[in-house]
């Protein structure tokens, strides 16, 4: 008896989706979405960065919160603090979005 796949939708809600956004693909091999499991965003960007070097460097400041130009998204809410504080559940969903600047 064979076992069946695991949907896309079934993995989903086992971990956390990260939207990776185009300024970063270049990080992650051109790869849009990433899911990993973790149960905040420091966690979450140290398994980022495991697979992809570099990558929480441009997402994170060293004191642990987002980068002054980024902004961090956990499902529909805005991460503001230090992102250890910021937890997650299997079916989160981080979104990863530079600030855009112009005039």
């Amino acid at each position: 008896m064979s076992k069946a796949r695991a949907s896309a939708e079934d993995l989903v809600r086992r971990g956390v989706l990260v939207h990776v956004p185009p300024a970063l693909r270049s990080y992650t091999s051109g790869r849009d979405e990433v899911l990993l499991e973790a149960s905040d965003l420091a966690s979450l960007l140290d398994l980022l960065d495991s697979a992809f070097p570099g990558l929480r460097d441009r997402i994170a400041e060293e004191t642990g919160g987002p980068r002054r130009y980024v902004n961090v998204f956990v499902n529909d809410e805005q991460v503001r603090g230090p992102l250890s504080e910021a937890r997650l559940a299997p079916g989160d969903v981080v979104h990863i979005l530079p600030s855009v600047a112009g005039g």
